[in-house]
């Protein structure tokens, strides 16, 4: 005998079922209810200190990646090269650029060892207030940091500091930059819930900003976390649990709960599972692009809400890891076999010389060529070469001094920038130079190692005599040539561009 299915009797049954589901629910909720309630209070009191922290660590976060981005600029050559030799005009104009690319600042500045600002102080934002935190700072005394300033209306921010030191770790200054203290209002009011207070007080106890309406009771608690890495504590004051029978609540809310679930999750399940998968599909295509340093910004919506967020996340990372290389590739200033500077350094401090001659005494460029290096690659093996190429910079190195700068040019051709260089002593400094090494060469000769002369060309990096930069290398690289085309290579010898120097008169000159 078959027993056949009524489809009627099939959703009764059905429905029984979800009623029984939703009795013993509702009965399983009650005895849980009754056994546990005491932890509803310890639960909230764990997800108000919760709320806190995280938002002290979002606080941290933002004012650590601020922080980073002052040391990475501290750390950039350009600006030690711009705090020793650049005048205050310079310096102004590099901090107001600064103060243009960093997203919510307000001011930028550049000071000496003592705390002083380069330049007009007014004019970088810098007030009366920060320049004297700024020398209290260089004195040693202990600062309340980050220091905020909220005294005139509209232009509330804090500051941040960070030293600029030499590649030989002598402090050069201090890289200021101030921002408005909106970037963190801003902060503050998204992570704010509803009928919730928060409160950013400093070392003195005074609140410098504050987010939210606040609890609609007096029965309330107050939770606070240190802001790591600041002397800030960050206050929240949320209403405490409400003490009240659930039971009505739980029974309604069960019974919708399993009937909403029973009717709807189908519905939605199936209209969002195809809109689901292509934006997962999407999201993984851009991490996959991201790794591969090819990623291109999609400026199609997403049709899940996280899955868009998610995007704009991975599209954020993707703009800072180019970034980063970005600053990583302008930091390779140095050329790895010597451990001198590169060409591309030279051709910037070359600019930045002949710009600096229509103000000062102009420096002296030297081209320094080795001879015969091609044939003891040749005879040798590029380990000798390479050996070579490294003790003649270390010498070049040696013979220079702080402010001055040996640089490889490529191959066997090296630069040097000296600065301050008098002409009466420039000869002196060259037969010395040229002198010693060839000794020093001779010695590596007994040690059965090979020698190589150096052919030098000399040129002022003189504005007045060349218009361009470019003029002073080519006069000087000329020179080189013209003693490199006429000698033996036996020992080495250096030639003057005819307009060197108005002192110095076209020559060469040989190691007597």
């Amino acid at each position: 005998m078959s027993v056949q299915l009524s489809i009627g009797k099939l959703a009764t049954a059905l429905i029984a079922l979800l009623i029984a589901v939703t009795a013993i629910t509702t009965a399983a909720g009650l005895f849980v209810l009754q056994k546990h309630y005491h932890s509803l209070e310890e639960r909230h009191h764990a997800d108000a200190h919760d709320t806190v922290r995280n938002a002290a660590m979002a606080i941290h976060n933002q004012v650590r990646f601020y922080q980073g981005i002052l040391q990475l600029l501290a750390a950039n050559p350009d600006v030690v090269n711009l705090l020793e030799f650049g005048d205050a005009p310079d310096i102004m104009q590099w901090s107001a650029t600064i103060n243009r690319l960093l997203p919510g600042s307000l001011g930028a500045a550049l000071t000496s060892t003592e705390g002083i600002v380069f330049g007009d102080a007014r004019s970088q934002r810098v007030g009366p207030r920060c320049e004297s935190d700024l020398r209290a700072y260089h004195a040693g005394e202990t600062l309340r940091y980050p220091l905020i300033h909220t005294e005139v209306a509209g232009l509330e921010h804090f500051d941040l500091l960070t030293r600029v030191t030499t590649p030989d770790g002598e402090q050069s200054g201090t890289l200021f930059v101030s921002f408005q203290l909106r970037i963190l209002q801003d902060l503050l009011d998204r992570m704010t819930h509803e009928a919730d207070e928060f409160r950013l007080v400093d070392a003195r106890g005074e609140t410098r900003l504050s987010s939210g309406t606040g609890p609609a009771t007096n029965a309330s608690s107050v939770y606070r976390a240190d802001v790591p890495g600041t002397s800030w504590v960050l206050e929240l004051k949320r209403d405490r649990p409400a003490q009240r029978d659930f039971l009505t609540d739980l029974v309604i809310a069960d019974g919708a709960i399993l009937m909403a679930v029973a009717i709807v999750m189908f519905a939605l399940v199936r209209a969002t599972h195809g809109r689901f998968l292509d934006d997962m599909g999407r999201a993984h295509r851009a991490f996959v692009n991201v790794l591969e340093d090819r990623y291109e910004p999609n400026r199609d919506a997403a049709g899940i809400k996280e899955v868009g967020i998610l995007l704009n996340d991975i599209e954020q990372v993707a703009l800072k890891l180019q970034n980063q290389r970005n600053e990583l590739r302008q930091q390779s200033l140095s050329d790895p076999l010597t451990g001198v500077f590169n060409r591309r350094y030279f051709d910037l401090m070359l600019d930045h010389h002949h710009e600096q001659s229509r103000r000062q005494q102009a420096a002296i460029l030297i081209i320094v060529d080795l001879n015969d290096f091609k044939g003891i690659n040749d005879q040798h093996g590029h380990a000798a070469g390479d050996a070579i190429l490294r003790f003649a910079a270390g010498y070049l190195r040696s013979r220079v001094r702080a402010s001055d700068i040996v640089a490889r040019l490529g191959g066997d051709e090296f630069a040097l920038i000296l600065n301050h260089m008098e002409p009466d002593r420039l000869t002196t400094w060259l037969d010395d130079l040229i002198g010693d090494y060839d000794r020093e060469m001779i010695r590596h000769g007994e040690l059965e190692l090979p020698t190589c002369p150096f052919s030098i060309g000399i040129a002022a990096i003189d504005a007045e005599v060349y218009p361009d930069a470019a003029d002073a290398f080519h006069a000087a690289d000329g020179a080189m040539y013209e003693i490199k085309g006429r000698q033996t290579h036996r020992r080495s010898e250096y030639a003057l561009a005819a307009t060197t120097h108005p002192a110095a008169n076209p020559h060469h000159r040989e190691r007597q």
